[in-house]
């Protein structure tokens, strides 16, 4: 990719791959960003859906989103690798477009994986934010808690069910007797 002098350098793209808990925290798991063209930024976006098997996968829609997205479907049908993709309404106020990731941030219910170098960049442009000089991460962070409260908690696995013993029932009877050897009696 080059870049023409007096032309403004192209932005980033970034994905990032949560997980969303039974107590509703997320889980930041992976995370893919490099200022490259479309194709790239696309085939890397595939790779992370075809690894991770996300439910959902969330685009800011716009005029971007109009241009990439019949390219993204059709490189899904080529792969065979498919994910819902929901497109949310883009907030021109970038503040407010992360709004509802920093909720989840200061309830601390957002989870980093230690030892991961993108965490780093991520967090970086977090804490710039709004005044760095990029802020496609934070954009994605402000994409994924817009959906993720679309979304419902994971169900959690039933504990195991005991019966109930009814005293004089039957299967109160049967469940005394089972481990029990004849008794031998002996009366006076």
């Amino acid at each position: 990719m080059e870049v023409t002098p007096g032309k403004k350098e192209p932005d980033f793209t970034e994905h990032g791959v949560i997980g969303y808990d039974g107590i509703g925290d997320i889980w930041i798991i992976d995370w893919w960003f490099d200022q490259c063209e479309t194709d790239v930024g696309i085939r890397q976006f595939l790779r992370l859906v075809g690894l991770y098997k996300p439910a959902r996968w969330w685009n800011e829609g716009g005029i971007i989103d109009k241009a990439i997205s019949p390219a993204i479907r059709s490189e899904m049908r080529r792969k065979r690798t498919f994910v819902a993709l929901e497109m949310l309404p883009s907030i021109q106020d970038k503040s407010m477009k992360l709004q509802a990731f920093h909720a989840r941030y200061t309830s601390r219910t957002v989870h980093w994986p230690l030892r991961k170098k993108w965490v780093d960049h991520v967090i970086d442009q977090l804490i710039k934010f709004p005044a760095g000089k990029h802020d496609d991460a934070a954009d994605v962070c402000g994409l994924l808690g817009r959906g993720v409260d679309k979304m419902y908690a994971a169900n959690l696995p039933a504990p195991p069910r005991r019966d109930i013993l009814v005293p004089f029932t039957e299967a109160w009877l049967e469940f005394n007797e089972r481990n029990q050897k004849p008794k031998e009696r002996f009366f006076a």
